[in-house]
């Protein structure tokens, strides 16, 4: 009888414990989040890891196996994108291309990003209003459709089939075919062209992570170095830079990561002249097939991404004491153009426009 009673207590507290669990909205929402990563992240990464190590039957021939091996354990594809004569070209060279494009892109949507932060937020710039949602509007814009409209401009007749507005410009003043080529081609289609394009998309989350650590910041820190005697540029460098340089890492992760991953910029504008980045060859192969050789690179572009991501979170770990700083300081003195007010204006007004 007591051991029955016994048996009833645990059951109804255990059952207690799970109502607690299942009617805290929290947990609800926890739930819902593993459940749906389990089910759209997680079991397809799952199958297509084991997908890459199951023999497909039009690799027979290649492997020298029969019908009963089909389905059956190999490391032929991972050898072969690993491990072969075709691996620079399968994956390496494609995997530099990708980390070439994700630096430059960083490097490049960085530094404008935080120029136009700075002027929006530490500048006399008039028309603030307008310019701060302004420079937001390109990011609306998909980027392939970018990558589209700079073809428009830059695309020859050779590669691009027709010629770009600028490619029947010159050669409506009498240039050649040759020289359209020589001229136009390197800025048309290949790496300098994706990082420009991808530059002017992807600058925005510089922008609004810098804008709203440079707003965050009290300004009686930058106050006191100027009551102190400190220039501009060491306020700057010992004040300004250390507080919004999580925010910077941040917005360097999340650019180099889509620029890795994005598809259409490096599609539209290099498989044409045969530059291929990991995401593209990795679609080639899922296309085309062999798609067992496809999904080895996705698996690839997925630990670079979770790679990046941990390093992000081991440097800001590392630099834990430079925290952006919020408080009820004076409003920051604003910066005087002057000059400069009006062709900054004309940039940002050409910004607005691409």
């Amino acid at each position: 009888m007591e051991q029955k009673n016994s048996r009833q207590i645990k059951f109804k507290r255990l059952k207690n414990q799970v109502k607690a669990v299942v009617t805290n909205p929290y947990n609800v929402i926890v739930l819902v989040a593993i459940v749906l990563l389990t089910y759209l992240i997680v079991l397809p990464l799952v199958d297509m890891l084991s997908t890459t190590f199951q023999l497909a039957q039009r690799d027979l021939r290649a492997t020298g196996g029969t019908m009963a091996d089909v389905g059956k354990f190999t490391l032929y594809y991972w050898q072969r994108l690993l491990a072969s004569d075709l691996s620079w070209n399968l994956l390496f060279k494609p995997l530099l291309n990708s980390l070439t494009i994700g630096v430059g892109v960083s490097v490049c949507a960085i530094a404008l990003g935080s120029i136009l932060a700075w002027l929006m937020v530490r500048s006399d710039l008039p028309f603030k209003p307008f310019f701060s949602l302004a420079v937001i509007i390109p990011y609306m814009i998909p980027s392939w459709v970018k990558s589209q409209a700079w073809l428009s401009m830059f695309k020859t007749p050779r590669v691009g089939g027709a010629p770009g507005f600028i490619a029947a410009l010159m050669m409506n003043a009498g240039v050649s075919t040759e020289r359209i080529e020589a001229i136009l081609s390197p800025i048309a289609y290949g790496r300098l062209a994706i990082i420009i394009v991808l530059t002017l998309h992807y600058y925005a989350y510089t922008y609004l992570l810098v804008s709203a650590a440079l707003n965050s910041i009290n300004s009686e820190l930058e106050e006191m170095g100027e009551i102190q005697g400190a220039s501009k540029a060491q306020i700057l460098r010992h004040i300004t830079l250390p507080l919004i340089l999580p925010s910077v890492l941040s917005a360097t992760v999340m650019t180099i990561s889509k620029s890795i991953g994005t598809y259409g910029v490096p599609a539209n504008l290099g498989n044409r002249i045969g530059y291929y980045t990991l995401a593209t060859k990795m679609r080639t192969f899922i296309d085309q097939g062999p798609q067992a050789v496809g999904y080895p690179m996705s698996i690839v572009l997925v630990l670079l991404a979770a790679l990046i991501i941990f390093s992000n979170q081991r440097i800001v770990g590392v630099r834990k004491s430079y925290a952006t700083v919020s408080g009820k300081g004076g409003r920051a003195t604003l910066m005087q153009l002057g000059k400069a007010k009006k062709p900054l204006m004309l940039f940002q007004i050409g910004r607005a426009h691409v």
